[in-house]
């Protein structure tokens, strides 16, 4: 249930509306390819897990299989990824809460932060079960609109025909418009690889990373693709706005009542988990590059009764209040370059897994293949667009970068152990 819901965000809720708009009914094509992406990519997590030894994350993963230098530039790249995403989810949090909360909006995103935090520092235990019953609510919130459109569908006169073929047809913007939305549905996606780090804390390590990789692709294409049909054939697609939930407007054209209520409190919900579950990350992450000399120590003590890397939550959580700061004071350039190179960190990652599979799984490699095909079409459809060229612009050089750093402070390392 928590990997299930951790690719469940505000973005699946609010962000399909940009892939709607653009692509047309033929998205279901671009949300089919991504969800084969993400299955492969997945695939590649479980085989690692049999791979490697002991506990571990699929950066451990990646490190085991390509090396502590690649470790290195894929632990940070992934910790800064989600410690942005923490800092976009407060903001998002304060936002929706603002109307209905009458304290000023600063006060609000520390009050949230730090009620969350809170939470993380009591105990893994607590942030289990608060995801668990996060991740429950987006299920069966989807599952009752998918319910809710079915019934819709068996009984009113819907013009399923008309909402699809009669405002351009099924590929109204063009055939390219499909390739161009895979990396808005692709980010939409993310989260999946957060069972493989909660798992390491686990009875069974091994066997819930296996598990939890094995059934939560087809989960994810069962509710995605179940969704989206449902909105496309329920409203015509040219009436989805951009940056407004589709689900919503569908929820208004069957005359639910309370809607607008019903899509806050769950996109509410969406924006809490995936900040949960970005502390939890961030704090684990952390704490793994201490562990492997990576990271400062600071961050490598764990409670001795809790087992908690309490150091590393509190550096993480301060390092994103310092991204929402910059998103006040510098939201068109410090801000605006660390939202940009989340999306290309990610691409990044899932390709290095894809590689540590080549290399740990050799004996079977045409899934490995189909996953760098699938990863390439990415790059290309996130260069055709100008708002996702720069991330891989930016992404590319924040590698590089991150990259010299590991090679200095490899070449550092070994001066040391060679010194008499």
């Amino acid at each position: 249930m928590i990997a299930l819901g951790g690719v469940m965000g505000a973005g699946y809720f609010v962000g399909s509306s940009a892939a709607l708009s653009l692509g047309g009914p033929a998205v279901l094509i671009s949300y089919s390819v991504t969800g084969t992406f993400v299955f492969l990519v997945n695939m590649m997590m479980r085989d690692l897990a049999r791979k490697v030894p002991g506990r571990a994350s699929f950066l451990q993963q990646i490190r085991y299989a390509l090396g502590d230098r690649i470790g290195f530039v894929a632990g940070w790249a992934y910790w800064l990824t989600w410690v942005t995403v923490i800092a976009i989810e407060v903001i998002a949090v304060a936002t929706m809460l603002t109307p209905f909360i009458p304290l000023p909006y600063a006060a609000l995103e520390l009050i949230v932060l730090a009620a969350m935090t809170g939470l993380n520092l009591l105990s893994v235990r607590g942030y289990g079960e608060f995801e668990y019953w996060f991740a429950a609510i987006k299920v069966f919130a989807i599952a009752g609109f998918i319910a809710l459109g079915c019934w819709a569908l068996g009984t009113q006169d819907v013009p399923v025909h008309d909402n699809l073929f009669a405002h351009g047809g099924l590929v109204p913007h063009g055939w390219l418009a499909l390739l161009a939305v895979i990396p808005t549905i692709l980010f939409s996606m993310g989260g999946s690889e957060i069972s493989t780090v909660a798992a390491v804390e686990s009875d069974n390590t091994e066997q819930n990373i296996v598990r939890a990789t094995r059934t939560i692709a087809f989960r994810i294409l069962g509710l995605y693709l179940t969704s989206v049909t449902l909105i496309l054939c329920l409203v015509p697609w040219s009436d989805v706005t951009s940056g407004q939930s589709p689900f919503l407007l569908v929820l208004h054209r069957l005359h639910v009542p309370f809607a607008d209520l019903f899509m806050t409190i769950v996109i509410l919900t969406a924006a809490l988990s995936s900040l949960n579950s970005g502390i939890y990350v961030t704090s684990r992450i952390l704490h793994e590059l201490a562990r492997d000399g990576d990271a400062p120590r600071l961050f490598l003590p764990v409670d001795p009764d809790s087992h908690l890397p309490r150091r590393a939550i509190l550096g993480s959580v301060l390092s994103s209040v310092g991204v929402a700061v910059m998103a006040v004071l510098s939201p068109s350039v410090i801000f605006a370059l660390l939202v940009s190179l989340t999306g290309a960190f990610m691409v990044f990652n899932n390709m290095l897994l894809i590689v540590g599979r080549l290399k740990l799984v050799p004996e079977r490699p045409l899934t490995s293949y189909a996953a760098l095909l699938l990863s390439a079409c990415i790059l290309v459809a996130m260069i055709m667009q100008p708002e996702t060229r720069s991330q891989i612009e930016v992404g590319s050089v924040a590698i590089i970068v991150i990259l010299l750093v590991a090679s200095v402070r490899q070449r550092l390392r070994k001066a040391q152990n060679n010194r008499p």
